[in-house]
């Protein structure tokens, strides 16, 4: 041993040695002031109350905004409750009105079918029995235009003077005691007579 001490070499890495390990000791020593720990705190916030969080963004404009929303979402419901009442009115006066209008069709078909045309090649001919018709008494012209047709009768008539016209249908009114069949008809014949187009027919 005495030998290697003295040694020059063996001298130089003892004294390495040495320093390194008094080196690594301070470090271990004096670690913690050189090299100081970074610790991150953690700030824990403890509720009163354990319910969960709700979350309110509310304002005095946004609050406007909404009721301004609400009030107009009620008044598309009131506009469109009124729409639908004034669809199922119109629908009613619709189906009214088409009602009127079939009724008003037929009226005026019943009016066609009553009016009568005498054709200028009958003239002759009608005028011809209104004169033997207005010779016989009342009552033996209506038997006779009982076997006759409306139309027909009514443009014999039509030939014949007003007071012997009006004495044929007072005998229709009047026969049996009020025949209700002749009362009608002396009234559709009147109607018939009102609704003749020809204008120049001359009652002899």
């Amino acid at each position: 041993m005495s030998s290697l001490l003295s040694k020059p070499w063996f001298l130089a890495v003892l004294s390495l040695v040495i320093l390194l390990g008094t080196q690594a000791g301070a470090f271990y020593i004096y670690w913690a002031d050189l090299f100081p720990a970074h610790h991150t705190e953690v700030l824990v916030v403890k509720r009163e109350d354990p319910s969960s969080l709700q979350w309110s963004f509310s304002s005095e404009h946004i609050v406007k905004l909404q009721s301004e929303l609400e009030g107009r979402l009620a008044e598309v419901e009131k506009k469109e409750v009124e729409l639908q009442v004034f669809e199922t009115r119109l629908e009613a006066d619709r189906a009214e009105v088409d009602e009127i209008k079939s009724k008003v069709e037929q009226m005026r078909d019943t009016l066609l079918a009553d009016i009568v045309k005498v054709e200028e090649w009958e003239k002759q001919n009608l005028k011809s029995l209104a004169s033997t018709y207005s010779n016989l008494d009342p009552l033996a012209t209506v038997s006779i235009f009982s076997e006759l047709n409306d139309p027909t009768v009514a443009k014999i008539m039509r030939f014949m003077k007003p007071d012997i016209v009006g004495d044929i249908l007072q005998e229709m009114a009047t026969q049996d005691g009020g025949n209700e069949v002749l009362i009608k008809r002396a009234a559709r014949l009147s109607d018939i007579l009102r609704l003749f187009t020809d204008d120049n027919v001359d009652p002899s």
